[in-house]
């Protein structure tokens, strides 16, 4: 039997061995946090909210992602807004099965579907959001609020909410664990916020040679994060390329950094998609150190700079990066 919890850095896990059903975990923690109880050789496992104190945890082993968990109030938090999800995870889940069925089968109909199901999993989205808002808000000690703020609202085009549902939280759900993980969210985003001046960066272009983003002062820059081997971002590419043909001859450039890893993969994305804007990359993956500067957690992502090299945009998709440069070539 193992029990592990991620710390931020690595995990931290203790085991033992059980021989008559029973089993007892016993040390400190610095802060109430999740750890996973599971056995070997199954993958299935329980979560548990641990805090200070005496928790009993009563499970077969054959199902125990059932266990009952006794004597962690943060636990029992956590079990009522999981509960209060259950509609929102029934839409989502229902979209996801209307989307999987047109994948697998010829539907006549299929576009009509996808489309009712785009529907159907934004209404999901919406569900849920006002679920973790009622509940942040009318539990601001709670140490699972900052825990759904952390789970749910710590992406890309988040901000918002985060800094609100965070404004929400008692001093000390904002000092706890997940509270710091927030906070430290937060403050990231905002040094990229719109209406900053971007991070500068200097990275070795495809060919090898030093690209500086000052180097595109006067022009309206979009530094669009990808990676080949990320579907969505693939997926968006059309999209960008479509806006790069139409604007590039209007004072607008792009600046692809690749979060790639190995610059093979990186080169046959770029020629596979047909990507003829400027790309740089230092194959570091997520170590990226533009994606560090600017903040990045997830791809795709990107930002818009104006000719001074402010941010006047973020994570601009399919439709909205067209309407936006058309707004800027009218000023």
């Amino acid at each position: 039997m193992y029990l592990s919890s991620y710390n931020g850095k690595g995990f931290d896990i203790d085991s033992l061995v059980s021989t008559d059903g029973t089993f007892q975990f016993q040390g400190e923690i610095k802060h109430p946090l999740i750890y996973n109880l599971y056995l070997v050789p199954k993958k299935e496992s329980a979560r548990i909210f641990v805090q200070s104190g005496k928790i009993t945890v009563t499970a077969s082993k054959d199902s125990i992602s059932k266990a009952i968990v006794k004597g962690s109030k943060m636990h029992d938090d956590w079990l009522i807004h999981r509960k209060q999800m259950d509609g929102a995870h029934a839409l989502m889940g229902k979209a996801d099965k209307m989307f999987w069925e047109t994948r697998q089968t010829k539907m006549p109909d299929s576009v009509a579907i996808r489309e009712k199901a785009s529907k159907l999993f934004r209404q999901g989205e919406s569900y849920a959001d006002s679920v973790c808002k009622q509940f942040i808000s009318t539990r601001p000690t709670s140490l699972i609020s900052p825990f759904i703020i952390y789970s749910y609202f710590t992406r890309p085009g988040s901000e918002e909410k985060a800094k609100e549902y965070f404004s929400y939280l008692a001093k000390n759900a904002q000092e706890s664990y997940y509270g710091k993980e927030v906070k430290f969210f937060l403050d990231k985003a905002a040094k990229v916020d719109v209406g900053r001046m971007a991070p500068v960066f200097t990275m070795a272009d495809s060919s090898g040679k030093a690209f500086n983003l000052t180097s595109l002062k006067g022009k309206y820059v979009l530094v669009d994060f990808w990676a080949s081997w990320c579907g969505p971002c693939r997926k968006e590419n059309p999209n960008v390329v479509k806006a790069y043909s139409q604007y590039r001859d209007k004072n607008f450039e792009i600046v692809g950094v690749s979060l790639d890893d190995k610059k093979a993969n990186w080169m046959k994305a770029i020629e596979a998609d047909k990507l003829t804007w400027i790309h740089v990359s230092d194959l570091k993956g997520w170590q990226n150190g533009a994606a560090k500067m600017y903040a990045v957690a997830a791809v795709p992502m990107n930002f818009l700079l104006d000719k001074n090299g402010k941010i006047i945009a973020k994570n601009l998709r399919g439709e909205d990066l067209e309407k936006k440069l058309a707004e800027l070539v009218k000023e």
